[in-house]
């Protein structure tokens, strides 16, 4: 178990630009904080908007106070903001494994070679023209000479004889 930081005072401050302190602690260090994520909210409002009124900063009982009466807690500016408490996990009834993760060494980054310039490539002969053996087509055999009708032979009409 983590024990919590030992309590402060604050020794001395001094009002700089920006909303920046200049801090002198009980425990000997000395540090310049950023007061901006901590003057947020309606009673800030004078200190955020007037540098003048900023710059009226001073120690009482160990903590940094301002003539309208608001004040910031010494361990909040030595420490920084409280840490949010983790949720405490659903204990399971059966109990789960733990696997190590061995991070592995990044592998050295390797020089890049240029890669060899190729060579164009020859220009190609024409393809050869391929033909196909074509079979010669057969002729059909003529068809048999069309049959001439035979005359059909007239009724001759026989002179008739003439008598005499």
């Amino acid at each position: 178990m983590v024990e919590p930081p030992r309590p402060v005072s604050v020794v001395s401050v001094v009002a700089l630009n920006d909303l920046h302190l200049q801090l002198d602690f009980d425990d000997g260090l000395s540090r310049t904080v950023d007061v901006t994520p901590y003057v947020q909210g309606p009673n800030f409002k004078q200190i955020r908007l007037s540098e003048k009124f900023f710059k009226t900063a001073h120690v009482e009982n160990g903590a940094v106070i301002w003539d309208n009466g608001v004040m910031l807690d010494a361990d909040l500016l030595r420490y920084g903001p409280p840490k949010p408490a983790k949720p405490e996990k659903p204990k399971t009834a059966q109990p789960t494994k733990l696997v190590k993760h061995v991070a592995k060494p990044k592998p050295k980054a390797k020089p890049v070679k240029a890669a060899p310039v190729k060579a164009k490539p020859k220009a190609k002969a024409p393809a050869k023209r391929v033909t196909k053996s074509v079979k010669p087509v057969k002729k059909a055999k003529p068809a048999a000479k069309p049959v001439k009708a035979k005359a059909v032979a007239k009724p001759v009409k026989k002179a008739a004889k003439k008598k005499k």
